[in-house]
């Protein structure tokens, strides 16, 4: 099989080179890194690379642009998403994909024990290839993000979300609309994504339900659909 390519996306030059010096230490995978979305882009076409680690903050194309990307190109692809916020979402939401989220600050020590826990769950008997709604959705309310995304799964299944800093405005898949459509594309399982620009003049409605509750994070996660105050 080979010896497994890790791939780290980060815009904090300093943090790269630490990690990958510590991680070279270990002798046990390469270490490729990069600091923008772009570049890491360049990265993914040359080189058949088992986990992707990145930032969600990234220059000229952001982590979920990213992670988006991936999807479509490169399935197979484990994740773990590092970011500087509390971030408490539970990993049993994720189903049988696996999609990890490592909160700064991380040594390279950490970091290691991370990668070897998703290489090990890939080779579970479980393992679904590609990223689910429930991972997708709360990192989009953590970057507050302005967006229109499109959730596809398999040729007949589309949906499509609109996003105001985060808030899901409108949520829309076949002939569902609101917290019905919602569930309905939450048991799609992984899928592909695009994020899109807003259209000139979007349609304004307000998302009803809770997509805590939904997610099963209870009182323990922010709700999407609750603007702060």
């Amino acid at each position: 099989m080979g010896i497994d390519r890790i791939l780290i996306v980060d815009k904090d030059i300093k943090l790269l080179n630490s990690l990958k010096s510590g991680l070279d230490k270990f002798n046990q995978f390469k270490i490729l890194t990069a600091f923008d979305g772009m570049q890491a882009l360049a990265i993914l076409k040359r080189e058949k690379v088992s986990v992707l680690i990145t930032g969600l903050k990234l220059r000229r194309m952001d982590g979920l642009e990213l992670l988006a990307e991936m999807t479509r190109e490169y399935p197979n692809i484990l994740s773990i998403v590092t970011t500087s916020l509390s971030f408490p979402l539970s990993k049993d939401v994720q189903g049988d994909s696996l999609f990890s989220y490592l909160n700064k600050p991380f040594n390279h020590i950490r970091l290691h024990s991370e990668i070897l826990k998703v290489l090990d769950c890939r080779d579970e008997i479980n393992y679904k290839a590609g990223i689910y709604l429930s991972s997708i959705l709360p990192l989009i309310n953590l970057e507050r993000k302005t967006c229109l995304l499109e959730f596809s799964a398999g040729r007949k299944r589309k949906g499509f979300f609109h996003f105001d800093n985060g808030v899901i405005c409108d949520v829309r898949c076949d002939n569902l609309s609101d917290s019905d459509a919602l569930a309905n594309m939450l048991f799609w399982g992984p899928g592909q994504y695009w994020f899109k620009p807003l259209p000139d003049d979007p349609a304004v409605t307000e998302f009803h339900g809770s997509l805590a509750q939904m997610l099963g994070e209870g009182d323990g996660f922010k709700d999407l659909n609750k603007k702060s105050k």
